[in-house]
């Protein structure tokens, strides 16, 4: 049998790769982590970390500038982002501790920056070294994808891989992108004080949400003065004077930043995966139901598989590859329904299928909405814009729920639970939930629809027999 330095090697130490490593010395195997220059991946250091930091500052400001709200005076906090960011990178920071090179190696993850390529299916080279490995694992991730505008090289533009190093605010700033990464970082800007103007090519904001919970959105950056141009792409940006000129035909907008923010593409140009004999299509590295490429003891998981580009999935795909790698009995990866969030404010939360989706399937199902201003806790709270809607089938299972509004995001994780458990309506409001919170409202919006609507079978037998009494 050959001799091996690493039982596996792991190329990016983002969230699938930290998940990994950790793992995999559950196992007691030995590991190396790679990663080009720093530990966290994109999540840490460019993306969910520091935009949630910000989101909270950009809130901060919002919820001073209309206190009216709680009886309070508006207050019109300084506009800047130099003490923004710093908090910010304060935050990476902190949170980076929690999986820095001495805690890894406490654990005997060997740590190793550098970058990897293969130089066959069972090594690689980092920096000026070959090490050799009997798997291995490409968690690689993605980076943005920069649009395909004349001249938006020579004006420049921004990506969330450096927006958070501004330490001026952009006074005009237009955001070219409308999905989820698009439109928190042009919602928060614009809080902290810059003009912002949103350039989508689709009809509408977050087009892969239910209609519904896109309307509130919508709504609510048009009640903020958050000018949003749909079905809108620029072909053309040019420098005139001071001003950063974009043109898509026949309109043109004039600013003094661009963000690009309309999706990410695969890490997979630097790995010379020619050498280690590893498939590769336009969405990424193609691997099969147990996260195997085209090698077998080569697997790949999270953005870099072209999949669902969230830290959550990543990481759980991680500890499923790990799991077959080094358990005999292979097992296909299944992860049940995915929730996803968009952290604007309102947040938009969303697990299983749209009704447009169920719609275009031909399914029957049953609907119910609720609207925030009727959820009590947001009512004491001021904030009453936001709806819940619940997706039902025919045996009172959920296929289907999207929550807009505050604390969305905390929410949906029961109804994920909930929907990966198939449990009923009847066993949500059967379970005590705590008042008053925002989740209270999730029995509350199904407690009608549960005894009246469409009441059990038990609900109608309880309903006969009180008859009797």
């Amino acid at each position: 049998m050959p001799s091996f330095d690493y039982d596996l090697a792991i190329i990016g130490a983002g969230s699938a790769g930290l998940t990994a490593a950790r793992l995999t010395r559950f196992f007691a195997k030995r590991v190396a982590l790679i990663d080009k220059e720093r530990l966290g991946g994109d999540c840490l250091n460019y993306g969910c970390v520091p935009s949630k930091a910000l989101i909270k500052a950009s809130r901060v400001a919002y919820e001073a500038a209309t206190a009216q709200r709680w009886g309070l005076p508006a207050q019109h906090l300084p506009r800047g982002l130099a003490a923004v960011n710093a908090r910010v990178h304060h935050a990476i920071t902190e949170i980076g501790k929690l999986d820095d090179a001495g805690v890894l190696a406490e654990l005997g993850v060997d740590v190793l920056l550098g970058g990897a390529t293969f130089r066959d299916p069972h090594t690689l080279r980092v920096r000026d070294r070959d090490i050799t490995a009997k798997f291995v694992l490409i968690a690689s991730g993605s980076r943005p994808v920069v649009p395909d505008i004349e001249g938006l090289t020579e004006v420049g533009y921004l990506t969330n891989e450096d927006v958070f190093d501004l330490t001026q605010l952009p006074g005009r700033l237009a955001v070219i992108g409308g999905g989820p990464i698009g439109v928190e970082l042009a919602q928060a800007l614009h809080r902290l004080g810059s003009t912002v103007t949103v350039l989508q090519r689709g009809r509408h904001l977050i087009p892969r949400d239910d209609a519904d919970m896109i309307e509130v959105l919508e709504r609510q950056f048009a009640d903020e003065g958050i000018d949003v141009r749909l079905a809108t792409r620029p072909t053309v940006a040019r420098r005139e004077g001071a001003d950063i000129v974009l043109s898509s035909d026949p309109h043109e907008l004039r600013v003094d930043a661009i963000l690009c923010a309309i999706g990410r593409v695969p890490n997979v140009e630097t790995l010379g995966l020619d050498a280690a004999g590893v498939t590769v299509n336009d969405r990424g590295i193609t691997v099969n139901d147990r996260l195997q490429t085209s090698q077998s003891h080569i697997y790949a998981v999270g953005d870099v598989t072209g999949g669902p580009a969230f830290t959550h999935y990543a990481g759980h795909q991680a500890a499923h590859a790990v799991r077959n790698i080094f358990v005999p009995i292979k097992a296909a990866f299944s992860p049940g329904h995915l929730p996803w969030v968009t952290f604007t404010d309102p947040e938009i939360a969303h697990v299983g299928r749209t009704e447009a989706e169920v719609q275009a399937a031909g399914d029957i199902y049953d609907v119910i909405r609720f609207p925030y201003s009727h959820n009590e806790r947001a009512v004491t709270d001021a904030e009453p814009a936001g709806l819940m809607k619940f997706l039902i089938d025919g045996k009172r299972r959920f296929i289907g729920v999207h929550i807009a509004g505050n604390c969305a995001g905390e929410m949906i994780n029961e109804m994920t639970l909930a929907m990966n458990n198939d449990l009923t309506v009847d066993a949500i409001i059967g379970s005590i939930h705590a008042y008053p919170t925002y989740s209270f409202a999730i029995p509350t919006a199904l407690y009608d629809y549960a005894l009246t609507q469409n009441p059990s079978t038990a609900a109608k037998i309880g309903r006969f027999l009180s008859r009797l009494t």
